[in-house]
This record gives structure tokens, sequence and C-alpha cells, in this order.
């Protein structure tokens, strides 16, 4: 039997009674972080996160050339970039490696978002054994409000995101 006087079993009973949150209680909260996600992407607007998106894929193509430079120099098998460009824009991306037999694909295809355009005069971006650029390249991102410049200079191989627009 317990010694305890009865207003403390009683408050320990209470304590232990309230542990977690109600059904009622999480839906509540999730419905009203739904209505302010909701007003926050309207006050933005479509544009705004098409702008995001543009940068995104910019900061996504500068990763996977630097990937290309660092699995080239590691593997001494060149390793490119192939852009896909069925009209004037780039519609993707895909990351090939050169070997004696032919060519492998290393990493799936990356599609350009909507709302994004892509512009590029290569079509094959590669880099040699030594991590150093075939050609200078530079691709240019735009989304509906800002653009950014990938470029990559020829003889280090570095690859700078820089954006063109105020």
């Amino acid at each position: 039997m317990d010694n305890r006087p009865a207003r403390i079993q009683l408050m320990a009973r209470c304590d232990t009674s309230r542990r977690a949150m109600s059904l009622l209680e999480l839906t509540a909260v999730v419905a009203i972080s739904g209505l302010l996600a909701l007003a926050g992407i309207t006050s933005y607007g479509s544009s705004t996160l098409a702008t995001g998106g543009a940068e995104g894929f910019a900061r996504k193509l500068s990763l996977a050339l630097v990937h290309a430079r660092r699995s080239t120099i590691s593997t001494g098998d060149n390793h490119y970039l192939l852009l896909s460009v069925p009209s004037s824009n780039v519609t993707g991306f895909t990351l090939y490696r050169r070997i004696g037999k032919g060519d492998v694909q290393v990493d799936q295809t990356w599609a350009v978002p909507k709302d994004v355009v892509v512009t590029s005069k290569a079509t094959t971006l590669e880099f040699d054994f030594e991590g150093s650029a075939l050609g200078g390249y530079s691709i240019s991102v735009a989304g509906p409000d800002r653009s950014w410049s990938v470029s990559v200079v020829a003889l280090t191989g570095a690859v700078r995101v820089t954006e063109t627009t105020p």
C-alpha cells in the first residue's frame, strides 16, 4: 500500500494521463500549417518558385560537372556531360564515362525543370585525365526573374556559378 498522501497520488495520476497530443489537436496543427504554407506560396507567386528551381538546377549542373572532373581524375577515364538539345534549348543532361569499349552512362538523366530555360553552345562537356576541360564551357540557366551562368575554365577545369541578372 502506498503511504503517500492522497493529494500527491492524485497529482501523479494527472501528470501521467496527459503525455501525448490527441488526434484532434494533431489535425488542427497540420491544418494550420497547411494554411500558412498556402498563404506563403500565393504571396510569393509561382515565378519565385520557378526562380528557385532555376537556381537549384544551375547548382545541380555545376555539381555534376565537378563530379565528372573528379571521376576523370580518379579513374583516368574521360568523363563528360552530354546535354540533350532537341531544339535550341537544353532539356536535360546525363553523365557518361568514356572507356575503350564504348561510353557508359554513369548517372541518371536530369531533366530541366518547367519554366527554366537552359542554353549552351557545346553539347558535350568533357574533362581529360588531368581534370582539364577539353574546352571553355559556358551554360546559361534562366528563370523568370533571374539567371545564372555556369562556366568551366578550360585550363584548370574549375567550375563557377555566377548570377548574371541583378
